[in-house]
């Protein structure tokens, strides 16, 4: 074929293609229409938004957000922001009902229950640590309590893990013994069982930290409206000043009986737990200190840290001491540096220095036995309940670990 032809062929296939192409083209048109006709008497559909929600509906999706979502999706458009602001309060009731099986938080009684379920915590947590009232009446139901709770709970968390870490290193730098004779020869088996300990006791350890939380919050707060209110009495004439060491001292205890007479310390197993835990976070911020328990330890650094530091303090002693964070002494040292402020601040305090007398630098502070621990045992005795039992954990199989206090009942384990 010469190549006139073929050029001629050509063109015969690509009129064949285009004629192809405008018939299915047509037969399309002629679908379409026709279902436009069929569809012709309906009314068109309107165009649809998820703000033509109900604001009820609206409000019940954003409260299954979690807590650190609602800040970045007020920043997300102008419509988000207007309705998370106008129904932060419904929004925050909405996400707390679902995590309290309907609830809201309410005043702690001797009658209630709580339960060690991993979703209920925030239970626990919520009723001691309710809204602010408003003056209006009613609560504050803001995400800023949100995130006051969520803190609180981090905290409490990452602090009974570390203490958990801490004793069952103990535990297997004390009874090697006990180690060789359950995992002989299965290193992976003994570490995965270390780490189901870990776990156990951090589980454990978690509501007695909620409580041990709410009694440290609860009189810092006491004292700061104790010494507001001298204040108030030595401007006013009527305050003899300054107050010595022992008056100040007979203040605070009584300031902590009056916490520990309130609930939930009015419930005698929740006091007695609370007492316990006291102690194992007591004895291991001494164990960091001494590991032998032989060097001599001056009990008034671990009140003021107790006391006068906010608590995320005690966690950041015990992130230092483990090495969580990185590099341990950059840590040690940052830990040291905040520590020291925390205590800086406090002696500088205006309102302190109107109405306390200035101690010495030995007696600044009050010994460990006057924070929590002489109210406690005074407050158990008046209610007989010492003796009483310890706490358990049961880590392995015929290995528990028990912590209590020097009144618990004689009993066989592992003593944390």
């Amino acid at each position: 074929m010469t190549g006139l032809g073929k050029f001629a062929l050509s063109v015969q296939k690509v009129r064949a293609a285009i004629h192809n192409r405008r018939k299915s083209s047509a037969a399309k048109e002629q679908r379409g229409s026709s279902l436009k006709k069929e569809h012709a008497g309906l009314p068109p559909l309107p165009d649809s938004s998820p703000w033509d929600l109900p604001v009820e509906i609206q409000i019940r999706i954003f409260a299954y957000c979690g807590i650190t979502d609602f800040h970045p999706l007020r920043l997300v458009c102008k419509a988000f922001y207007q309705l998370l602001t106008r129904n932060e309060h419904e929004i925050v009731r909405q996400y707390l009902r679902l995590r309290r099986h309907g609830t809201l938080p309410s005043p702690i009684d001797d009658d209630r229950i709580y339960t060690r379920n991993p979703g209920d915590d925030v239970v626990l947590l919520s009723d001691l640590f309710p809204p602010s009232k408003s003056a209006r009446g009613g609560h504050l139901y803001t995400f800023k309590y949100l995130h006051g709770l969520r803190r609180r709970q981090m905290l409490s968390s990452r602090l009974c893990y570390y203490l958990a870490d801490r004793i069952l290193d103990r535990f297997v730098q004390t009874e090697p013994a006990v180690m060789r004779a359950s995992f002989p020869a299965k290193r992976n088996e003994r570490n995965a069982l270390v780490k189901r300990g870990i776990a156990s006791i951090w589980f454990h350890l978690a509501p007695l930290m909620y409580y041990t939380l709410y009694f440290l919050e609860s009189y810092t707060s006491a004292r700061r409206e104790h010494t507001h209110t001298l204040v108030q009495k030595y401007e006013a004439g009527q305050l003899p000043v300054p107050l010595p060491l022992e008056i100040r001292q007979r203040m605070y205890r009584e300031l902590q009986t009056r916490i520990l007479q309130s609930p939930p310390f009015t419930n005698t197993a929740a006091l007695v737990a609370t007492h316990h835990c006291m102690h194992l976070l007591v004895s291991y911020i001494r164990f960091a200190m001494s590991p032998d328990g032989q060097a001599e330890i001056d009990d008034s650094w671990i009140s003021s840290l107790l006391t006068l530091a906010p608590f995320v303090r005690i966690v950041e002693f015990f992130s230092a001491e483990i090495g969580d964070g990185g590099n341990q002494r950059t840590q040690r040292k940052e830990f040291m540096y905040n520590f020291y402020n925390d205590t800086a601040r406090y002696e500088k305090d205006h309102m302190n220095s109107v109405v306390f007398a200035r101690a010495s630098a030995q007696n600044l502070h009050s010994s460990v036995q006057d924070i929590w621990f002489a109210a406690a045992e005074a407050e158990l005795r008046a209610r007989q309940a010492i003796p009483h039992d310890v706490e358990h954990v049961w880590i392995w199989n015929g290995i528990p670990i028990v912590f209590g206090c020097p009144d618990c009942h004689p009993t066989r384990g592992w003593q944390a």
